[in-house]
């Protein structure tokens, strides 16, 4: 989980947190918020049989004006959010206090720039992650010319909300729970295209005249549909890939320390003949270096998966970060100052720089898709390896 797991070792101090920092990009960026129903799907996390499919979404696109409006929070509802999570797992009151004062660079119900187009891109969070987990990343896109989009989906996020405003908090699906005692990878296979269908309601939506709460919708025109690429970190990376592999409209996909556990052998052997780009730990490269998802069956397993993936799939890359952990690669690790005082070493984030992961995930992600949906050059043998640091690979 993004805020749980990532700080649930913070005990009774006072947790030092910074915003993140501006994007280098020339638009400035607005955003929206909505509410929407999947009617085409039931909710297979509830009893209730005529309960649909509902999704908070947020949207973050290229716009106009803004420079001296005030920024939106970085986590949509931030009051309700933070305190629900700090209370959840015990974090003092100052946390939730400090959290909600966290602002992004958007600015909320901003103009979108008319009489363009722009490439679009699909997020989706970890398990038990949050729509906004990765902002850094959305934002820096934008920045530079990208419509963004993200859902939390629903009960896999550690907290969501209904167009009432009511809290909706993360559990697990029952039957599919009992399937994984078991066969543990069905439900993860389950989970991880039940999240696909997601992101592709989500775009399916943007595509029509108005929005299933039957708003207008004001992106369709400045949309290229074209060019649609889909990111996402652990659970989000896996999920990402199967939206490769399902969805032709996706034309290329990057992983965050991906989660690919839930993939079949025969997905994993398919050529998607689209570009892939993985940003993680250095144990993927070698599962025998210390970090924090090679010490199970399960990790074992993500790592096969992934390897497969690289021999199979015939455009892809490789970034490895030395000393990063799982949670290196969502904001906690940027907004998270640990050499403050009253800071404490929060192991989850790993040792590495914060800036070297900010600078790398920036880079990385924005002249990839640069390169697969604008078609740019892409060159990674030229990028800085901060004294070894990082260590880039094109495969197979």
């Amino acid at each position: 989980m993004f805020f749980i797991q990532g700080c649930a070792l913070a005990g009774s101090v006072l947790v030092p947190l910074d915003s993140i920092e501006p994007p280098k990009g020339k638009y400035n960026i607005g955003t929206q918020t909505y509410f929407w129903t999947d009617t085409s799907r039931g909710e297979v996390y509830t009893t209730d049989p005529n309960d649909l499919r509902e999704l908070m979404v947020q949207i973050w696109y290229p716009a106009n004006g803004g420079n001296n409006y005030q920024k939106a929070p970085h986590v949509t509802f931030p009051a309700k959010s933070i305190s629900t999570i700090s209370k959840a797992v015990g974090l003092p009151a100052n946390f939730g206090k400090h959290g909600v004062q966290l602002v992004s660079n958007s600015v909320s119900g901003l103009e979108p720039i008319k009489n363009k187009t722009f490439p679009l891109i699909l997020f989706s969070h970890g398990d038990g992650g949050l729509l906004n987990q990765n902002t850094s990343q959305v934002e820096e896109l934008v920045s530079n010319g990208y419509i963004v989009i993200a859902c939390n989906h629903t009960y896999n996020a550690s907290i969501t909300f209904d167009k009432e405003g009511n809290a909706i908090l993360y559990k697990s699906n029952i039957s599919w729970r009992e399937q994984a005692q078991y066969h543990r990878k069905y439900y993860t296979n389950m989970l991880i295209n039940y999240r696909y269908q997601d992101l592709s309601f989500l775009l399916e939506t943007l595509k029509q005249e108005k929005f299933s709460d039957e708003s207008n919708n004001p992106f369709k025109d400045i949309i290229d549909f074209d060019r649609v690429g889909a990111m996402g970190h652990s659970m989000g990376g896996g999920t990402t890939y199967t939206a490769m592999l399902k969805n032709k409209n996706i034309k290329a996909g990057i992983a965050f320390d991906g989660w690919f556990y839930g993939l079949l052998d025969e997905e994993a052997f398919t050529d998607t003949n689209k570009p892939f780009l993985h940003i993680g730990q250095e144990q993927f490269l070698d599962d025998t270096i210390n970090g924090d998802i090679n010490g199970s069956k399960d990790g074992k397993r993500n790592f096969y998966i992934y390897n497969t993936i690289l021999k199979n799939n015939k455009e892809s890359y490789g970034v490895y970060i030395k000393n990063s952990l799982h949670y290196s690669y969502t904001d906690l690790k940027l907004i998270y100052r640990e050499n403050a005082p009253f800071s404490i070493p929060l192991k989850k984030l790993g040792e590495v720089d914060k800036k070297i992961v900010d600078l790398v995930m920036d880079r990385t992600v924005l002249d990839f898709f640069d390169y697969s949906l604008k078609n740019k050059d892409l060159n990674i043998n030229n990028y800085d390896t901060y004294d070894d640091q990082v260590i880039y690979n094109k495969y197979p």
